[in-house]
């Protein structure tokens, strides 16, 4: 909430919606004039940090949902101090994630000229901007995306004779395509 008035009013909304069986019509309606304030006050908010914060919850969340961790991350002091190795855990998987994303961004910089892996960054990029916009994004969704995000950053391992961006690769390397 933005001010004390628009606090009150969200506080007055949550208690007729408690209180009422179920979602009215006028109810929703109330809701929906709030969000569309909102959008008009802050449209960057509305249509960019807010998409760009689902992105990042939905990308570097650890997945840790089968482990016997709660993922607990926030605030840091505390959580190391509650629990050190379920912490740890948690920041290696967050870290792993980084990592991947941060292999697929620099192989896709590099590789910008080859088609295919054009491609698979285009779909990573769709799929990421149309689950932004869902109410209920969850890290999961994303899972699917990951064997694209992992072929993109395999190819900073590639043979450099067999893809189009092995030349921007090696470019500076004496010997190398560019060279011959």
């Amino acid at each position: 909430m933005d001010s004390p008035e628009e606090f009150s009013r969200v506080a007055s909304l949550l208690d007729r919606y408690n209180r009422t069986p179920g979602m009215t019509r006028s109810l929703d309606l109330e809701f929906a004039e709030l969000a569309r304030e909102r959008a008009r006050r802050h449209p960057v908010r509305t249509y960019v940090w807010i998409p760009v914060e689902r992105a990042a919850a939905m990308w570097f969340t650890p997945r840790i949902t089968l482990l016997p961790f709660s993922g607990r991350f926030w605030p840091l002091a505390e959580s190391y101090h509650y629990n050190p190795a379920e912490f740890e855990v948690t920041l290696g998987f967050t870290l792993l994630n980084i990592l991947y994303v941060g292999m697929a961004l620099a192989a896709a910089w590099f590789c910008r000229t080859n088609p295919g892996v054009l491609l698979i960054v285009l779909f990573l990029f769709i799929r990421t901007a149309f689950l932004t916009q869902l109410q209920t994004c969850e890290p999961r969704y994303v899972l699917v995306c990951f064997p694209a995000l992992l072929t993109v950053a395999a190819q900073l391992f590639s043979a450099p004779t067999n893809f189009v961006c092995a030349d921007k690769l090696f470019r500076t390397h004496k010997g190398g395509p560019a060279e011959k």
